[in-house]
């Protein structure tokens, strides 16, 4: 895995830990479960961009 990759997954874990805790405190489940969707679309966005070097020196 590429650097921002790492962050990107580090990021994505912190915030859907976060959301995570605010929904066991307040018991409204609408944080966590409306978190999920923009958190995977952004992991899928990462790794699904590649970058090729040789299409750059062309």
């Amino acid at each position: 895995m590429k650097k921002y990759q790492k962050r990107t997954v580090y990021i994505s874990i912190v915030a859907l830990g976060f959301f995570l805790v605010l929904s066991l405190l307040t018991q409204q489940w609408g944080f966590f479960l409306w978190s999920l969707l923009p958190v995977f679309i952004v992991l899928l966005t990462t790794f699904s961009t590649k970058f090729d070097k040789r299409d750059h020196e062309k």
